[in-house]
């Protein structure tokens, strides 16, 4: 009979066969495993942390061999015992292999060859990755960074690279050895270039670095080292030939310069830039004097025209508008001592009931409101430039798709663009009927406007007079969640902005190329693109 310390043992070499990129030795070791542990009584607690790693190391080799049918007996294990194995792992480490097996099964790697008939396979592995962080929210404080990091590649993979630059963000601020944090932000970059058709040498010098702290590690297989090598001399060569073409000198004390630049920001813009909250293209990587403003337009210094572009400019001025302000509120609550004499002058009854009243909470009611409506009008934004009405005619930002109804999911198919998709998945993270992580933020938007709705300080509200009771509906939500709402829901409509303009900007670009006129490309774009056969350190 075969002892608990022997099958981990082996599990250990096989983990370390898989480090060091050994992975066929490493699937026919598994293999071998997996017989072993099937013999096993699915009783006994070996049998249960057995078939966990096992699932574990299967997807981890389909990810990194690439082998599907690897990655399939994972995603088969996982499904096949899952009430078993999340009462072993819990449910935030089942969902997060979940998504990984779901990762590597998915057939098409380039993510600029996805459509609307492909998505929403990618929008399952999102909902997973967002449900293995709520569930680790519910025990700690702190969520897993290599939950983070599969966040945020699942995002890339759905052209949400603003909110993929700010996972990776998150995690490389850790200072730990996680080379799939800096790999995929130097890629997220080559992707921002190559949707946004806009460069600069900052962000040629921000993928470099990506590529150069990866060759620091020590978890990146000793067979990939040359072809990371060759990217960093890569792009080192494309930034000394810009800076030439530019007549500009390197500046080996750019950060130490960069960092200069963000302390001499005014803290109401530092707020921005930290809290992911900017409408720079530039503040989304880098944090200088370039991204001082909300300078974000359809048009790029490269021309973008079309009858539509100044009406959609016109929209833009007015999301912008609205998103300052909400995001002026929010700083506001965050940042402004309470003002006790506006507070007195309400002359509110005192009820003993914990809530939130005054001038001073309703900044955030009205900043979490406001995303919403720039939400939608986002929605008749997309309608009008497209002519994708729904039959209805009613447009709700996460719904009007209905890309199951009257054939418009080919009708999506026919105008997409890494824009347009990222805007349906930003949609499926606030629709309940796609399972979205996100989509109570709608009912609570609903609450607010029809019900009422209780902010209150304590964890749970006191309420010495009963005065809740006799109300056929309140709705209760503490300070601290509020908070984290908001700014989830601002971050939420930022990179919906940031996707609307992108999505504009390819449908000009498209339009110019069926006209017969040359569109020259972004600073960087014609040798940044994605090549199907580069190697990927895969899911952490």
């Amino acid at each position: 009979m075969i002892k608990v310390n022997e099958i981990n043992a082996q599990l250990n070499h096989l983990s370390q066969l898989i480090r060091l990129g050994q992975f066929d030795d490493a699937l026919f070791g598994v293999k071998e495993l997996q017989q072993i542990v099937e013999d096993i009584s699915e009783q006994e607690d070996v049998y249960l942390a057995s078939i966990a790693n096992l699932a574990s190391l299967f997807i981890d080799i389909g990810m990194m061999m690439p082998c599907m049918d690897a990655a399939k007996v994972g995603f088969d294990i996982l499904n096949d015992n899952k009430e078993q194995v999340i009462g072993y792992i819990g449910e935030d480490n089942y969902y997060y292999n979940l998504s990984n097996a779901k990762s590597a099964l998915i057939e098409e790697p380039n993510p600029f060859k996805n459509s609307f008939s492909t998505i929403d396979k990618l929008v399952s592995i999102k909902t997973d990755l967002w449900r293995a962080i709520r569930f680790q929210h519910n025990n700690s404080e702190n969520v897993e960074p290599t939950f983070l990091v599969n966040l945020g590649n699942s995002l890339k993979r759905q052209f949400r690279v603003v909110e993929a630059l700010e996972c990776y963000d998150q995690v490389t601020l850790l200072n730990l050895d996680i080379p799939q944090a800096w790999l995929n932000c130097s890629e997220t970059l080559l992707m921002l270039n190559e949707i946004s058709n806009t460069g600069s040498i900052q962000m040629l010098t921000q993928i470099k670095k990506g590529y150069d702290n990866v060759l620091t590690s020590n978890e990146v297989p000793p067979s990939w080292i040359k072809y990371y090598q060759s990217q960093v001399e890569f792009h080192q060569k494309k930034i000394e030939e810009l800076c030439k073409e530019l007549n500009i000198s390197p500046d080996p004390h750019d950060e130490k310069l960069t960092q200069e630049e963000y302390e001499s920001l005014s803290e109401y813009r530092r707020f921005c830039l930290d809290s992911k909250l900017t409408l720079s293209e530039h503040g989304l990587y880098c944090a200088c004097y370039g991204s001082a403003r909300d300078n974000l337009t359809i048009p790029t210094t490269d021309g973008i025209a079309g009858d539509f572009v100044i009406p959609m400019e016109m929209v833009l001025n007015r999301l912008k508008s609205e998103f300052s302000f909400a995001r002026h509120l929010f700083y506001e609550y965050q940042t402004s001592e309470e003002n006790l004499d506006l507070l007195h002058e309400s002359c509110f009854s005192e009820l003993f009931n914990d809530e939130l009243l005054g001038i001073d909470v309703e900044r955030l009611r009205t900043a979490f409101r406001s995303c919403f409506g720039i939400l939608d009008k986002i929605g008749v934004a997309v309608c009008e430039l497209y002519n994708v009405y729904p039959p209805s005619g009613t447009v709700s930002f996460q719904s009007f798709w209905q890309l199951d109804r009257s054939d418009r999911r080919a009708l999506f198919d026919k105008i997409k663009s890494p824009g347009l998709l990222a805007l349906y998945s930003i949609a499926t993270d606030l629709n309940d009927r796609k399972d979205g992580e996100w989509h109570f933020l709608k009912q609570l938007r609903n609450d607010l406007e029809h019900e009422f709705v209780v902010v209150h300080k304590q964890d749970k509200p006191g309420d010495v007079y009963s005065s809740y009771e006799l109300l056929s509906k309140v709705v209760f939500i503490s300070e601290d969640e509020f908070i984290t709402y908001v700014k989830r829901l601002l971050q939420l409509t930022r990179s919906a902005i940031f996707s609307f303009v992108f999505a504009v900007r390819d449908k000009a670009i498209k339009e110019k190329k069926d006209d017969g006129i040359y569109i020259p490309n972004a600073l960087l774009r014609q040798d940044f693109t994605f090549d199907d056969d580069e190697l990927d350190l895969g899911e952490t």
